[in-house]
């Protein structure tokens, strides 16, 4: 169809809302009368004598000064030369486009879409707001309508609706509420400052949302290992021995969230492992972290969002991954290659009575204890309904030996 220009300025400037009966032509019914539900919109074909000459020249050239009958003969021509219907019945019928705008701002409503609402620590934990369906009027289908309700002498008009469907129903959005995936690990002997970094750690993961390709950090989620931030000190391993700093035990609260990412068939983008073997995950199934660029990080590589949980007890620390579910199971195999020789242990004089308060001089106790080397290979096994298993290394390392710490009483 060719493009058609509807040029309303001067009319609309010089004309009344549609309603509003000024000229010789006014009836006492309305032309046209459209109909939705039980509202309707009168609509009368009425237009002031043109002020000025250009008006007027406008005025006669879309047949404004004529009978509703004689302009349909100049929306049939127009329609013979390939304008829009709408168009057309514009051009000789502005008067329209105004009263169409108000049923539309009375009509029209945007669909509403679904959402869901996740509370981790709540039950339920998912909320889920229904959606609803938006309509709109269609303008083409209701102008064709005008048009032949004008060329067979009909008043009245039904407002043709278009539904406005939402993209998300609370159906679709209900099946990213199943658990995914979950992992824990012990801190049982952990002092109560490490207990509280870790538990720390986690509150700030818990009840986060990663949406569809979006890429989660440990590091931005949790901020920085400060005590202004309300880390504590404990035990951090720093050039393959253990030392005193703040925010020791994060790193089994991110160890924690890695495993139950990778069970969760999350996209692993970035992960360190530490010097040292840790002792409360397998080899090669650790996530070391710190603030000098080390961060652990997943994207969500799934078409919905990934909820989750987590949270400590007393002893051990949760993760818990909830989505839609995945066409297999995933589980973890840790091989290890190769185990050194555990280096003798290094004594110390504990001048500060740290280790040795009421012992004898002389006397010693083990501080921490040392670990070999070891080198090692972390799996995932994908696991199929029909049989098939899939597996898939992620990564080798090289942790490092250490020595015992034995501390002597001056």
């Amino acid at each position: 169809m060719k493009p058609f220009i509807v040029l309303l300025c001067a009319v609309v400037a010089l004309s009344p809302a549609a309603g509003v009966r000024m000229s010789a032509y006014a009836e006492a019914q309305p032309l046209l009368v459209f109909v939705y539900g039980s509202e309707e919109y009168a609509y009368y074909d009425d237009y002031p004598e043109p002020a000025d000459y250009t008006v007027s020249e406008e005025y006669q050239k879309r047949g404004l000064d004529l009978e509703p009958g004689e302009r349909l003969k100049i929306v049939d021509r127009l329609i013979k030369e390939g304008h829009e219907t709408k168009d057309a019945v514009l051009y000789c019928f502005p008067l329209l486009g105004k009263l169409m705008d108000k049923a539309k701002a009375d009509i029209d409503r945007d669909p509403v879409e679904s959402e869901i609402r996740f509370s981790p620590d709540a039950f339920p934990m998912f909320e889920i707001k229904r959606s609803e369906a938006g309509r709109q009027i269609d303008e083409e289908c209701v102008y064709n309508d005008v048009y032949f309700a004008l060329k067979r002498g009909l008043r009245r008009v039904a407002l043709g609706i278009r539904p406005l469907l939402p993209e998300t129903t609370a159906e679709q959005l209900s099946a990213f509420t199943r658990l995914r995936s979950e992992f824990s690990t012990s801190f049982s002997t952990s002092t109560a400052e490490r207990k509280h970094n870790i538990s720390l750690a986690l509150s700030r993961i818990n009840g986060k949302v990663i949406e569809a390709g979006e890429t989660f950090s440990f590091n931005e989620t949790v901020g920085k290992r400060t005590a202004a931030n309300g880390f504590k000190e404990a035990k951090i391993i720093v050039d393959g021995s253990y030392t005193d700093g703040v925010g020791g035990g994060v790193c089994q609260a991110s160890t924690t969230v890695y495993n139950a990412a990778l069970l969760a068939g999350m996209k692993i983008t970035a992960v360190s492992r530490h010097s040292l073997v840790p002792t409360y995950v397998e080899p090669s199934f650790d996530a070391m972290v710190n603030g000098s660029g080390s961060d652990l990080k997943f994207r969500n590589e799934g078409d919905g969002p990934v909820f989750i949980r987590a949270y400590t007890t007393a002893t051990a620390a949760y993760v818990k991954f909830y989505s839609d579910s995945l066409p297999y199971k995933i589980t973890r195999r840790s091989v290890t290659l190769n185990v050194g020789e555990r280096p003798e242990d290094v004594e110390f004089t504990d001048t500060e009575r740290k280790y040795t308060e009421g012992m004898e001089r002389g006397e010693k106790v083990r501080v921490s204890g040392g670990a070999p080397s070891v080198k090692s290979e972390g799996y995932i096994v994908l696991s199929y309904p029909d049989g098939r298993k899939e597996e898939r290394k992620i990564r080798s390392d090289n942790y490092s030996s250490s020595a015992g710490r034995v501390a002597v009483a001056p």
